[in-house]
């Protein structure tokens, strides 16, 4: 029989704190954004003592680098719980790439601060947290696509991105960084390509450009996916490279590629 240690009043109390605390950093994001993320002004707010917000977080970058692994944590469980669903290969495609903006919606303040400022790029504030976190997610789509494609259950001839040879190049250095030589590189491409279109859309429609136009975002949206669920069922269904039937991303320090 399994016992559970139960946590003390003063663990408690700490972890309620510390949840506190980054809800009022990211009240604070959603009125102004990272940079109005202070410690005084949540110390105002709590009624504490200057001092004491320090045994929580050693400064203000290390709040924001909580609150940017948080984000990317949320998003990629998010994902991950569509993987329990039954279907086809296809239909949880969608499910992921719908998730994406599903999330972003839901959580526009924690979108905005991982992918529309630098804070999230993994370059400044705790790399060596941030960038894992935000390779979580993009695996999930690698993953999504290797099963459209069938790949994981053969190996065979693959394929380089047609005509563009530079950057096959550099999804091949991208992928011996990261270890993942595994992934074939045109469903490397295809993956990085399907995250840059669909944030394209995303930060659009959050900004509220895509309103301007008159052209509805799920309309461009279902067509998006429909793009990437067509090329990824077109791509050859076998690969040289050794497949699992998935991966896991080891992302290199300094390069998110969410």
């Amino acid at each position: 029989m399994s016992s559970t240690i139960k946590p003390t009043r003063r663990e408690e109390r700490r972890v309620a704190t510390v949840r506190e605390i980054k809800q009022l950093a990211m009240d604070q994001i959603s009125e102004g954004g990272p940079d109005a993320v202070s410690l005084s002004g949540i110390v105002r707010e709590m009624s504490m003592s200057p001092a004491a917000i320090y045994r929580y977080f050693a400064n203000r970058d290390a709040l924001l680098a909580d609150l940017v692994v948080d984000a990317y944590d949320d998003l990629a469980d998010s994902l991950v719980d569509l993987e329990n669903a039954k279907g086809s290969a296809e239909s949880h495609l969608d499910a992921v790439l719908r998730g994406m903006r599903a999330w972003a919606l839901k959580q526009p303040n924690a979108y905005r601060l991982i992918f529309q400022t630098r804070i999230g790029s993994g370059e400044e504030f705790a790399p060596e947290r941030t960038i894992p976190a935000s390779s979580r997610s993009m695996t999930v789509i690698i993953n999504a696509l290797l099963a459209v494609t069938g790949r994981g259950e053969e190996e065979g001839a693959g394929s380089r991105p047609a005509a563009r040879p530079a950057l096959a190049d550099a999804f091949e250095k991208w992928a011996e960084r990261r270890e993942i030589t595994s992934v074939p590189v045109d469903v490397l491409a295809l993956a990085f390509l399907t995250w840059t279109r669909l944030h394209g859309i995303i930060s659009l429609e959050l900004g509220g450009h895509l309103a301007a136009t008159g052209i509805g975002a799920d309309v461009l949206f279902d067509a998006e996916v429909e793009t990437i669920r067509s090329r990824a069922a077109s791509l050859p269904p076998s690969s040289p490279r050794a497949q699992t039937g998935s991966v896991t991303v080891a992302p290199e320090r300094g390069d998110t590629g969410e």
